[in-house]
């Protein structure tokens, strides 16, 4: 099983792709702010896993105002 991974979101302001690292082991939902590394705007980042399933990440970026 891997327990970490370098995950790809699509910053909400300018569209450009980011790289986050995320730590698998934590199960169920991880919610932070993460900044573009282009326009510098923060952005929600969501990430929801499911240790069960090692195929089962999901990664979501929101505007920071929802």
């Amino acid at each position: 099983m891997q327990t970490d991974d370098d995950l790809v979101w699509r910053c909400q302001y300018c569209g450009v792709e980011n790289t986050v690292w995320v730590d698998l082991t934590v199960a169920d939902k991880q919610d932070f702010i993460e900044e573009c590394r282009i326009c510098c705007r923060p952005n929600r980042i969501i990430i929801t896993t499911n240790l069960a399933d090692d195929e089962n990440v999901l990664i979501e970026s929101r505007i920071t105002d929802e």
